[in-house]
């Protein structure tokens, strides 16, 4: 028996828009895909991400010449996901305790997937609504020039980018791998038969 509802409905129609429509997004709508990153799962409830969106054109455009992507920064709305250990660190000290912890790799890791899952959410509740997006990986191409771009306080940095809007195209869903090449059960096989994976 196939499973199937709206939320599977949604995450298996996903696709990545880059065309938008001159339209924006309600602030309803933005509102609620802040509360659904918000409520991301998060590692030992540290949340550590933020979301900075992005509404002064100068900032856009340096942002698409960084990501040398030219829907960057055009229509709808970007957002740019911050692994951010500098809140924490402003609680503790306020708190009179030591920040040491809050430098160590696996607290960056933690808080680079805390904002790495938020994005995901933000994306699958935009999607919800019938808007589209696209995650923009490439805004770290030059990750220096977007930090001073972004004017970031020490101990945060930039993971994602997240432009949304209203849909101005339909592309076509993407193939993706068969189940058999991408889960396992309790081992990774020691090798593929690529006869079966042309096969698939």
């Amino acid at each position: 028996m196939k499973i199937t509802n709206e939320t599977l409905a949604t995450q298996l129609n996903h696709r990545s828009i880059r065309a938008f429509a001159k339209k924006p997004i309600a602030k309803e709508q933005l509102t609620a895909i802040y509360e659904a990153a918000r409520h991301t799962s998060t590692s030992q409830f540290l949340q550590q991400f933020s979301i900075l969106r992005i509404t002064d054109e100068a900032k856009r455009k340096a942002i698409s010449e960084i990501a040398k992507q030219d829907y960057v920064g055009g229509n709808g709305e970007l957002l740019i996901f911050l692994a951010d250990l500098n809140r924490n660190a402003k609680i503790r000290q306020h708190l009179g305790q030591d920040i040491a912890r809050l430098q160590t790799a696996d607290l960056f890791f933690q808080a680079v997937n805390d904002t790495v899952l938020a994005v995901q959410n933000a994306l699958l509740a935009a999607e919800s609504m019938g808007l589209g997006g696209v995650v923009l990986g490439s805004i770290n191409n030059e990750p220096k020039k977007l930090v001073s771009v972004l004017e970031l306080p020490q101990l945060t940095y930039p993971i994602l980018g997240l432009q949304l809007g209203h849909l101005a195209q339909s592309p076509q869903l993407k193939p993706r791998l068969p189940l058999e090449f991408t889960v396992f059960d309790d081992k990774y096989p020691a090798d593929f038969s690529l006869a079966e994976f042309n096969d698939a």
